[in-house]
């Protein structure tokens, strides 16, 4: 199932979700407005500013457990990063700004697919990506939803 909320800049997407999923207390005097009453461990979750620390990329991309290269690279092959399959050891930059702002992008949705978690809230997967990149991420959205329920934030 894919699930898309959309609607402009500041409009309050972004703090349903994160209401939801209890990471902010709700704004309407306490009371929850959405819920998630499932296991949080089912969720993989891409905020707009992925987080990146120091490491390897792969250190990067599977920080929860080890996955092997075959899978990595897969992932990669996914969000149209495979060349990146032999940059694994290199060394992630502070804000990892050795990376574009679209190569980021699609690195942390390579880590949301390594979380294979049956459960996935994207917040903003395409900001930043040209229109190729938009497309070889809507397709990989489409084809994940046939065994995952996503839930994806965006502008348009």
């Amino acid at each position: 199932m894919l699930i898309y909320i959309v609607g402009p800049s500041g409009c309050g997407k972004t703090r349903m979700v994160l209401e939801m999923l209890g990471h902010i207390e709700p704004q309407n005097n306490g009371k929850p407005k959405l819920i998630f009453e499932g296991d949080t461990n089912d969720i993989a979750w891409l905020p707009q500013n992925p987080v990146w620390f120091k490491g390897t990329l792969l250190e990067n991309l599977c920080p929860v457990e080890q996955r092997g290269f075959e899978e990595i690279a897969e992932a990669l092959k996914k969000v149209n990063l495979g060349h990146f399959a032999q940059r694994l050891n290199e060394q992630v930059q502070e804000y990892a700004n050795n990376f574009s702002g679209g190569e980021k992008r699609r690195l942390a949705l390579a880590r949301i697919i390594l979380l294979n978690r049956p459960i996935w809230i994207l917040d903003e997967p395409f900001a930043g990506l040209d229109s190729v990149n938009v497309g070889v991420i809507e397709r990989l959205l489409e084809m994940e939803s046939k065994t995952k329920s996503i839930l994806c934030i965006r502008h348009k």
